[in-house]
């Protein structure tokens, strides 16, 4: 990355704009200036557009910006996160399966969406990766609006990326700690828990008015983490609407290792002024154009990307063209004596091929009544009753769902209902023990529900899943 060299940030949040301009000299990067504006209400669109682009407009020329290194969040509510597991025969063509599995993973249609996603973790039969998407109907105003001022974002990131990224740059992260990022701006708020390095679970959910921090902490025991203990968890809070009154006794809570803001002491500020730490994420957005990140998700269609000429690539076809000229000398020399000693393997090969093909079928054979024992003893030791099955739903899913059927047969399970979101179910019930392969059965539709006390429109949903090989019969 160049030295002095400015990035601007566009964060539209659900009430607010916000700006922000980070520059990059020779000691360290700089918050040179920032501004929060509250935005208009939704009724009033056209207005609204015409405002953002005055105050986008007013800021790049006041700063003399220039319009080549932006780059723009959008409202989390607007896009769905999701933790994977796939595989490791996958990693190849990792993008192409997320296109195909796509439909079972969200409500949004075939080749409806955009989307990005990040390796986070490799063991040796499987891969763990985020990922993130988003219909194109929703990011098409974003990119209209910029359009109309003359920017070319260089990326298109959600609220929890850009906050990560600065927590990483200030090396926040511990060891053998859970960090908590907890985002409060009203109508919700965003939680982001990493153990360690790794980034384990994204949350965003509605704020209530009434028990905030009771909300709060169920949603982060309810996180991807061992050993979700309030003892070994540092929560790093900030937002528009993080203050005293919004969360009274959150720091007061029995057991929690701490509450502090989050880091923010290698980004620089005027003599006589302080970093605002409560607009986090708008500060970390404008790093991807300063600073190699650690997260790189972007929701910025491929086709609109900046081509960046990489000098590496040339540099290494010379070289490689060089290595195959002397390699090319030297392997004529010895290449008789190999010859002959190669024809002497293959005899030795074809000598001995019927012997291995004979122990090969022996061991196929033995692996395939390996794994039908296996499965044998895991249907066996996972048969769980209808009561316990009745009892997880209960636990996994908010209050608010409303279940009107569901079917059992064997391991297979249906189930179908009514939800304010449809979309969060998904995620709640591959977190459960109980369930595994949990996908839509069919589109997520708005249909007005009707029973005793409840006449409202919410989204119909059927979900289909699988019951996990779990020991012992209830």
């Amino acid at each position: 990355m160049p030295l002095f060299h400015s990035s601007l940030g566009i964060d539209f949040k659900t009430n607010h704009l916000i700006l922000s301009l980070l520059r990059k000299s020779f000691r360290k990067i700089r918050l040179v200036d920032y501004r929060v504006y509250p935005l208009w209400t939704e009724g009033q669109r056209e207005v609204q557009e015409a405002q953002w682009i005055s105050l986008i407009s007013t800021f790049i020329s006041k700063n003399e910006i220039s319009k080549d290194t932006v780059s723009v969040s959008i409202p989390r509510e607007k896009t769905l996160v999701r933790f994977l597991r796939l595989p490791m025969a996958t990693k190849e063509n990792l993008r192409k399966v997320l296109e195909y599995e796509a439909p079972k993973l969200t409500p949004f249609d075939k080749e409806d969406f955009w989307f990005d996603f990040q390796v986070l973790k490799e063991e040796a039969e499987w891969i763990y990766l985020v990922a993130v998407f988003m219909k194109k109907e929703e990011l098409s105003p974003y990119l209209g609006l910029l359009k109309k001022i003359g920017i070319q974002p260089i990326s298109i990131q959600i609220p929890a990326v850009s906050a990560l990224n600065l927590f990483f740059y200030h090396k926040g992260e511990k060891e053998n700690e859970i960090s908590v990022l907890l985002d409060v701006n009203d109508p919700f708020f965003e939680m982001n828990i990493l153990e360690g390095r790794e980034w384990k679970d994204s949350f965003h959910l509605p704020l209530p008015a009434q028990e905030k921090e009771e909300r709060i902490l169920h949603a982060f025991k309810r996180g991807n983490v061992k050993d979700p203990s309030l003892s070994r968890a540092m929560f790093f809070v900030y937002g528009l609407d993080a203050t005293e009154k919004a969360l009274p006794s959150f720091q007061e809570t029995e057991g929690m290792k701490g509450v502090n803001s989050p880091p923010v002491g290698r980004i620089g500020v005027g003599a006589d002024e302080s970093l605002p730490d409560y607009i986090y994420p708008s500060i970390g957005l404008p790093l991807t154009g300063l600073t190699d990140t650690r997260f790189r998700l972007n929701l910025l269609p491929p086709e609109l990307r900046m081509k960046v000429w990489d000098y590496r690539k040339p540099v290494f076809l010379v070289l490689l063209c060089l290595a195959v000229i002397l390699g090319l000398f030297w392997g004529g020399g010895v290449y008789s004596r190999y010859q002959s000693e190669l024809e002497s393997l293959r005899a030795e090969v074809k000598k001995r091929k019927p012997e291995v093909e004979a122990v090969e079928k022996l061991q196929k054979q033995r692996a395939e009544l390996t794994s039908e024992m296996a499965e044998f003893e895991k249907m066996t030791r996972g048969a769980v009753s209808k009561v316990q099955i009745l009892k997880e739903l209960t636990e996994v899913l908010p209050s608010s769902v409303w279940i009107w059927q569901q079917k059992f047969a064997g391991r297979e399970i249906e189930i179908s209902g009514f939800a304010d979101s449809a979309s969060e179910l998904i995620s709640l019930l591959d977190k459960s023990p109980l369930f595994e392969k949990v996908e839509f059965l069919a589109p997520v539709t708005k249909e007005r529900e009707r029973r005793i006390g409840v006449d409202k429109e919410r989204e119909r949903f059927k979900i289909k899943m699988r019951l996990e090989g779990v020991g012992g019969t209830p």
